[in-house]
C-alpha cells in the first residue's frame, strides 16, 4: 500500500467522528462558504497540507476554531523542523514570496519542490535547443530521511512545450529520455559524421548524467517528493476534539442547563455550567460485572469573535448513581466580561449528544444569592464558598531549596476567624489570636522535606479552613497538587477543587484526573483544571486524589484527606523502597521469586508489600563530577566516560540530570530523558576552584524527592572536601534519608588518604552502593560498566514500617536464598 495512502488512513482512523473524507464536491461547497483569508489560507499552503488536515479545516464549524488550526498548523511545523516562535511561517510565506515571482503557479512542479524541500544548494540550466529541451537540474544536501533518497540527490525538470512555460518533473518511466530530447549518445564518441556526442554540443553533460543516474535509481520516490510532509496525525485528531463540531446523525440529549457564577477569586469569577441528563437518554458501559455512566463535555470560550480557551472533561457515574438525572458540574475561572461558550455535551456509549450555546455576562463580582429560578438547583447545589474564613500561605520567596530560618505569612479573610494555628510536619507549633498571623520557622541547615499547615480556627479553636505546603519537594519537573481544599475538617456537598500541574520541558500533558476515595469523577485536559464535586457527608472520611498523565504515560498524583474528626494527626505512611543486588559468585542474579527474600526491620520481619524487577522499570540516575582544578588534566576523560556511561545504560523511558561541583555545585541539566541534553550538560564542564564534595553529595541526592522507583546517584572526584559547607556527618545523615544508592568512583586518591577512602566507603555501602578507587580516568570506564551491570540488575523490595512517625535510626537487612544481599542499611520512618 503506498506510504501516503497509509499515512492518510491512519490519521482518519484517529480524528473519529469524521470520519469519511469528503468528496470533492463537498469540498468545493465548504470552501466557497468560508471568509476570504480562509479560502486565502487553504491557497497559499495547499503544496504542505495533507488530506487529513484539510478535510478537518474543512468540518470547523466557526472562525475562531479555524484561528485555533491555523496557530496549531504552524505550531506543528515548527515542532517538526525544530524551530520556535512561528519561525516556519515566516520562511515558508518567504520561499512562497519567491515562487510567485520565478515560477508559473504555485501547484507548478518547481513550486511544490521549492516549498515543500526548500532552495537547493545548486541548480543547473542546460540550454541546447540544438538537441534538448530547456531542462533545470536542481541538487539537493539530502531530502527526509524517510523517504530513504540517498545522499546529495538530484531533481531533473524539463519544458515539455516550447509555448508553455511550465517545468516538469521528469520521471524515467513514465516520461522517457527520449522526452528530454536527443540524448544520445552522451560520452560515446563518434563513428561517422551523424553521431557527434552530446557533451561536444552541450555544456554541463556530466551534472546531467549524475542526475539522470540520481533519478532513475530513486524512480520509486520521485513523486513522494510533491506529497506534503507528513504531520502527526494525533496532532490533527487532537485539535478536532478539543473544539465542538456537532454530528447532525447523533441521537439527541435533551439536559437541563443552568449558568451561574456562584463565586469570585482575585480577578476571575466562577462561571458553572450544572447540567442534568436525563439516565433514560443514556447508556452505560459495561465492563465484567461493572456498570458506568460516562459523559464527554467538549467547550469552547470566545471572545471579541476570537477563541478564549477549549477545554475537554470525562465525567463518570457508577450505574448505581441516585436520582433520574445525572448531575454535571462545569466550573471555568474567567475575567469579567462578555464571553460566548458553546459545550457539546455527549454520552460515550451511545454517541447521544447535545450543543448548548450560552452567552455570558461575566461579573466582577461573584453572584452571591441565586436568583428565583435557580431555587430548584439551588436545593441540589450549595454556595461553594464559606464566607466564614479563607487563608493562603504566602508563597516562599525561594520555593526550590529551603533552609534555615522562614518567615511563614498568611492572607486570612472571613468573619468568624479568631485565630490561626501553625503545624509543622504534624505537630502544632504555635497559634495566633491578634494580628500579624505569621511565625519564624527554623527548617536547618540540610534541605529536607517539611510539611507546613495553617488552620483559621473560631472563638471556640474548632478549626474552620486551611491551606499548607511542602518544602524542599525535589526538582523533579513532573509535579501536580491539589491547590484547595488542602485542609478540609468539615466538607460536604458541591466542593470546588483546584489543581496545579508542572510539566517536563518536551512532555505534553495528556489529563488531570480527580477521584474521590477510588472513585474516578472528572479526567480533564486542558488548564486551568478546577472541578466541583460532591462530597457525600462531612460525616465522613474520604480524601480527594488528584492523578495527572503525561503523553509517554507516567504518571504524578497528590492526594487531601476530607472531614477527619483528628485532622491535624494525619501522619503521612510511606512505602520503604530497598533497592537490592542479588550477588552469587560476584555476580549480580537475576531471576529470583518473592519467595526467596526475607525483609527485617530492626530485626523483625516485616511483609514485603513491592517487588519488582529493575528490568521493568525506568531509571533515574544523577552524575555528579568532580570540576575543582585538580581535575584539569582528567577532565576531557571524564567527560567522556560519563557520556558512554549514560548512553549505555539509558534506555527508553529513563531520565537523569548532572551536576558539577568545585567551590559549589551547580546543576547543568536538571532532570532529563533526552540524550543531547546530558551531553551538552557533561560538555560544558570546566576544572576550576575547590572541591565542595559533600555539599555536592547532599545536593545532588535533594534532586531525588519526591522521585520514586529505580534510583542511583554516581560521584566522579580526585580528591577530599576542602570547601563544603555540610560537614560529612551532615551528608551521611541526608543519604540515610534520601535512600539512594550512592555510587563514588575515587580517581587517583591515594591509599594513605584513608579517610576519604573509609567515608566514602562507608556512605555508599550503608545507602547500598559501592565505592570505588582507580588510579587513572582511562579506567573510568571499565568502572561504569561495571556500575552498569549492576543498575540493570537489581531488585525494588518494598515494605509499610511498622512505626508511624518518629526520630530514630531503622536499620534493616535483607536475606536471600541463592546469594547475597546489598541494599540501603536503614531509613528514618
Amino acid at each position: 500500500m503506498p506510504r501516503r495512502l497509509l499515512a492518510f488512513l491512519a490519521a482518519v482512523l484517529l480524528i473519529g467522528a469524521a470520519e469519511k473524507r469528503l468528496s470533492r464536491g463537498e469540498q468545493k461547497e465548504r470552501i466557497a462558504k468560508l471568509g476570504e483569508t480562509y479560502r486565502q489560507f487553504l491557497i497559499d499552503v495547499g503544496p504542505i497540507l495533507t488530506d487529513p488536515e484539510r478535510d478537518a479545516f474543512l468540518r470547523l464549524e466557526n472562525d475562531p476554531q479555524r484561528d485555533v488550526f491555523i496557530d496549531d498548523f504552524w505550531h506543528q511545523r515548527d515542532k517538526k523542523h525544530g524551530t520556535t516562535n512561528n519561525a516556519f511561517k515566516k520562511n515558508y510565506y518567504e520561499r512562497l514570496e519567491y515562487v510567485r515571482e520565478h515560477f508559473e503557479h504555485i501547484n507548478a512542479a518547481r513550486s511544490k519542490i521549492y516549498l515543500i524541500w526548500g532552495e537547493p544548494m545548486e541548480v543547473v540550466k542546460i540550454n541546447c535547443p540544438s538537441r534538448l529541451r530547456p531542462i533545470e537540474i536542481w541538487h539537493y544536501p539530502a531530502f527526509d530521511s524517510k523517504l530513504e533518497y540517498g545522499r546529495e540527490p538530484y531533481v531533473l525538470f524539463y519544458q515539455p512545450l516550447l509555448k508553455s512555460k511550465e517545468f516538469i518533473l521528469w520521471h524515467p518511466q513514465f516520461d522517457g529520455v527520449h522526452e528530454l530530447g536527443k540524448v544520445e549518445p552522451i560520452f560515446v564518441a563518434p563513428t561517422n559524421g551523424t553521431s557527434i556526442p552530446l557533451e561536444a554540443v552541450c555544456d554541463n553533460v556530466d551534472v546531467l548524467v549524475k542526475a539522470l543516474a540520481s533519478v532513475s535509481r530513486n524512480k520509486d520516490k520521485i513523486y513522494y517528493l510533491l506529497d506534503p510532509p507528513e504531520i502527526d496525525p494525533e496532532a490533527v485528531s487532537r485539535l478536532v476534539r478539543s473544539v465542538v463540531i456537532a454530528n447532525p446523525a447523533a441521537p439527541k440529549l435533551e439536559p437541563r442547563v443552568q449558568l451561574t457564577y456562584p463565586s469570585f477569586d482575585g480577578e476571575k469569577t466562577d462561571v458553572q455550567f450544572f447540567v442534568e441528563i436525563p439516565r433514560a437518554q443514556v447508556q452505560p458501559t459495561e465492563l465484567a460485572t461493572a456498570k458506568v455512566y460516562s459523559i464527554d463535555v467538549v467547550g469552547e470560550i470566545t471572545r471579541d469573535a476570537r477563541m478564549w480557551e477549549t477545554f475537554r472533561y470525562r465525567y463518570d457515574f457508577p450505574f448505581d448513581t441516585a436520582g433520574d438525572r445525572l448531575p454535571v458540574v462545569i466550573d471555568r475561572p474567567l475575567k469579567p466580561g462578555a464571553y460566548v461558550a458553546r459545550l457539546k455535551i455527549s454520552d460515550a456509549k451511545s454517541g447521544a449528544e447535545t450543543i448548548v450555546e450560552r452567552e455570558l455576562d461575566v461579573p466582577s463580582k461573584a453572584e452571591r444569592a441565586p436568583s428565583p429560578e435557580q431555587n430548584q438547583i439551588a436545593q441540589l447545589h450549595a454556595a461553594l464558598v464559606d464566607d466564614r474564613a479563607t487563608i493562603r500561605i504566602v508563597p516562599l520567596k525561594d520555593e526550590d531549596v529551603v533552609s534555615g530560618v522562614q518567615t511563614i505569612d498568611t492572607i486570612l479573610t472571613g468573619t468568624a476567624t479568631k485565630g490561626v494555628e501553625f503545624w509543622l510536619d504534624g505537630r502544632k507549633v504555635a497559634a495566633r489570636h491578634s494580628p500579624p498571623y505569621s511565625l519564624d520557622v527554623d527548617f536547618g541547615d540540610v534541605p529536607r522535606t517539611h510539611k507546613v499547615r495553617v488552620v483559621a480556627v473560631d472563638e471556640h479553636d474548632q478549626p474552620l479552613s486551611g491551606d499548607e505546603i511542602l518544602v524542599n519537594t525535589g526538582t523533579d519537573p513532573f509535579r501536580v497538587r491539589i491547590a484547595y481544599p488542602r485542609v478540609a475538617p468539615h466538607i460536604e456537598g458541591p466542593v470546588r477543587v483546584g489543581v496545579e500541574v508542572k510539566t517536563p520541558r518536551n512532555r505534553m500533558l495528556k489529563a488531570v484526573e480527580l477521584y474521590y476515595n477510588d472513585v474516578r469523577i472528572v479526567s480533564m485536559s486542558d488548564p486551568p483544571f478546577v472541578q466541583t464535586i460532591r462530597i457525600p457527608s462531612a460525616a465522613q472520611i474520604g480524601y480527594i486524589r488528584a492523578v495527572a498523565t503525561l503523553d509517554d504515560d507516567s504518571k504524578a498524583e497528590d492526594a487531601v484527606i476530607v472531614n477527619s474528626p483528628a485532622q491535624m494527626e494525619t501522619v503521612d505512611v510511606h512505602l520503604v523502597e530497598l533497592p537490592t543486588t542479588v550477588l552469587a559468585d560476584g555476580r549480580p542474579r537475576l531471576g529470583l521469586p518473592q519467595s526467596a527474600f526475607k525483609v527485617f526491620d530492626q530485626a523483625k520481619r516485616v511483609e514485603i508489600a513491592k517487588f519488582e524487577e529493575v528490568k521493568n522499570l525506568p531509571l533515574a540516575i544523577g552524575i555528579a563530577v568532580d570540576n575543582s582544578a585538580s581535575m584539569e588534566p582528567r577532565m576531557a576523560a571524564a567527560q567522556k566516560a560519563a557520556a558512554d556511561f549514560l548512553r549505555t545504560v539509558m534506555r527508553a523511558g529513563d531520565k537523569a540530570f548532572v551536576v558539577a561541583f568545585d567551590s559549589t555545585p551547580r546543576v547543568l541539566q536538571v532532570w532529563s530523558a533526552t540524550s543531547g541534553e546530558l551531553f551538552t550538560a557533561l560538555a560544558r564542564m570546566q576544572a576550576r576552584d575547590q572541591t565542595a564534595l559533600y555539599d555536592a553529595i547532599v545536593y545532588s541526592l535533594y534532586n531525588f524527592t519526591g522521585v520514586r522507583g529505580q534510583r542511583a546517584l554516581v560521584v566522579v572526584t580526585d580528591g577530599r572536601d576542602t570547601s563544603s559547607r555540610f560537614t560529612y556527618d551532615q551528608a551521611l545523615e541526608y543519604a540515610h534519608r534520601a535512600g539512594v544508592p550512592v555510587y563514588a568512583i575515587g580517581i587517583g586518591i591515594r591509599t594513605l588518604d584513608a579517610e576519604t577512602r573509609l567515608g566514602l566507603a562507608r556512605l555508599c555501602g550503608e545507602t547500598g552502593g559501592s565505592a570505588y578507587f582507580i588510579g587513572e580516568a582511562t579506567d573510568l570506564a571499565s568502572t561504569y560498566a561495571e556500575i552498569a551491570g549492576e543498575l540493570r540488575s537489581q531488585y525494588i523490595l518494598g515494605f509499610y514500617p511498622p512505626e508511624k512517625g518518629g526520630t530514630k535510626w531503622h536499620e534493616v537487612t535483607v536475606q536471600v536464598d541463592g546469594g547475597k544481599a546489598k541494599t540501603i542499611r536503614g531509613y528514618y520512618p
